[in-house]
């Protein structure tokens, strides 16, 4: 059976990278559509101000994990390949003769 966790850390991990990117690049935008900071001062700016927090909290975290776990799967790949050595590339072991093989005695 085929191990998937390396596959899905990397789906994850591209999945994490691009939904950060999409949410730097379109959320400010969309929120100062959304919110307008000119309607209510008190509501407005407050809903703002906690909405753009956490979107900052979010968008300085999503971006480096995912990245991370690009990386994370690339290793697991790596291992997993040197764990499972193909007979062919296996070297061949040497077996010492018995004590009684050798040629001519010294």
């Amino acid at each position: 059976m085929q191990d998937s966790m390396p596959k899905r850390t990397l789906w994850w991990g591209i999945g994490l990278s691009v939904g950060g990117a999409l949410m730097i690049l379109l959320v400010p935008p969309l929120m100062y559509s959304v919110v307008s900071p000119q309607t209510e001062p008190e509501v407005g700016q407050t809903f703002l101000s906690i909405v753009e927090l956490v979107l900052n909290v979010i968008r300085q975290l999503v971006l480096p994990l995912g990245t991370a776990l690009i990386a994370a799967s690339l290793v697991m790949f790596y291992i997993r390949g040197r764990a499972q050595p193909v007979e062919d590339d296996r070297p061949k072991r040497w077996v010492l003769p018995e004590p009684t093989e050798h040629g001519p005695e010294r």
